[in-house]
């Protein structure tokens, strides 16, 4: 009998299959009807977000997280705090749902916070489209607003 293939996150890990999967974006055709799960710590309201992937055709939430999800945005909130030592509760359990038999969590791409503001304004720039323009300066705008290094959840 094989072997059992375990996966154990580490800080570097996690951020190297962001910038990987951060790359292959355009190859998933967008966010064009992918389900799509936001994590808490995020640095600007989510709400701009939601709306701006939802223009985009994609189906966004931050509750359920379940095999039906395509696309993981991390939190810089979540990824920093693992970095400096201190995974939260969402790092334990993506790490639980890796380690399923036959774990149909392996098929989701995981991205940042960031890399999700970057492409969009990537596609800004392509597309000129001024409502998802509009959507990032008010999340930028909330970033600002977000005081002594609280973050949303």
């Amino acid at each position: 009998m094989a072997k059992k293939e375990t996966v154990k996150l580490t800080p570097e890990g996690l951020q190297l299959v962001t910038v990987l999967d951060y790359g292959s974006i355009a190859e998933m055709n967008g966010f064009y009807q992918k389900e799509v799960f936001f994590t808490a710590g995020f640095e600007g309201e989510k709400s701009y977000l939601y709306q701006a992937l939802g223009n985009l055709g994609a189906y966004a939430r931050d509750y359920d997280f379940d095999k039906d999800i395509s696309l993981v945005i991390i939190g810089n909130g979540i990824l920093e705090s693992y970095k400096n030592g201190n995974p939260q509760s969402f790092i334990p359990e993506l790490e639980e749902k890796l380690n399923m038999n036959s774990s149909p969590y392996r098929r989701m791409k995981f991205i940042s916070e960031d890399q999700l503001t970057w492409y969009l304004e990537n596609r800004i720039k392509l597309t000129e489209d001024e409502q998802l323009a509009g959507l990032i300066k008010k999340y930028r705008e909330s970033k600002k607003k977000c005081s002594s290094g609280n973050l949303f959840s």
